[in-house]
């Protein structure tokens, strides 16, 4: 191997090996599109394997943590046009596009970007460690605003009717979501009610009052049965998506609650009682 780069210069040695940088980074684009695409046909099930990740492991002879790794870069880069072409035109590394995906988003990807275009690898890592301190920061005083701010109150209208609010934090108010649909599913649905039988307004209506009924089966509920310690099925679970990064370091990342909004990486590593699936 060595001979055949015996006629090769130096500079001529260097811009192949740029020029192939610089595919290797286009193909590696192509292969995270691709892989984003199969996550979400879920084209992997049929094989029995658990995840996209696990795909790759069995398919692709990937790490399982660089696989999964693979999977969040390459969903982040779908949101993230410019970091996304400029890997695909070669001018970033995955190692870059991958660093950038943790902090990224629409207000800072064009300065993100530039940094990665101009500066070295160490250089954004650098950068993305400066941005995670500050979203970790932000993170707490965001929970301490949460605490700080929570309230539940209610008072009795004229007409008997009680009114309700409040203010909870993020991971008690899933956890109040979840319980009021579980109580809502419990309910017997109206059997041959055809199909446009009401208008929406009706409609919305039928939903508010389905609603309260559920809130009262909670409470009928706990008035029967008292405080229950929580079983381990899936439907006692509240599913927070976070990184196993965020849990082991004191580092800001992805820490939200499915289908609900980020929470502070604090309250991840430390739950208040509830039980949490990661």
């Amino acid at each position: 191997m060595k001979d055949s780069f015996a006629t090769v210069s130096t500079p001529e040695l260097i811009d192949q090996i740029t020029t192939l940088a610089g595919h290797l980074n286009a193909g590696n684009a192509r292969f995270l599109a691709l892989i984003a695409e199969l996550d979400r046909r879920r084209g992997w099930a049929e094989w029995g394997v658990k995840s996209c990740a696990h795909w790759l492991n069995w398919k692709c002879g990937i790490g399982l943590g660089a696989a999964r790794e693979k999977v969040r870069v390459a969903h982040a880069l779908g949101k993230l046009p410019r970091i996304a072409a400029a890997m695909a035109e070669g001018r970033i590394s995955y190692f870059k596009a991958r660093e950038m995906t943790r902090v990224a988003s629409e207000a800072n990807e064009s300065y993100l970007l530039n940094i990665a275009l101009c500066g070295t690898a160490g250089q954004v890592e650098q950068t993305v460690r400066g941005y995670r301190r500050a979203l970790d920061a932000e993170e707490l005083s965001r929970e301490a605003i949460q605490q700080r701010d929570q309230s539940l109150w209610f008072h009795t209208e004229p007409d008997g009717s009680l009114v309700i609010r409040g203010r909870v934090p993020a991971e008690i108010g899933a956890l109040f979501k979840r319980a009021l649909e579980m109580a809502e599913d419990s309910l017997p649905i109206p059997e041959n009610v055809p199909a446009g039988t009401f208008s929406d307004g009706d409609d919305l209506r039928r939903s508010r009052k389905r609603r309260v009924e559920a809130l009262a089966t909670l409470a009928e509920s706990f008035l029967a049965s008292g405080p229950q310690e929580l079983a381990g099925g899936d439907r006692q679970q509240v599913v927070l998506h976070v990184e196993a990064e965020t849990l082991t370091h004191d580092h800001a990342g992805l820490c939200e609650l499915e289908h609900g909004p980020a929470m502070a990486a604090e309250t991840a590593r430390h739950p208040p009682g509830a039980q949490f699936s990661r």
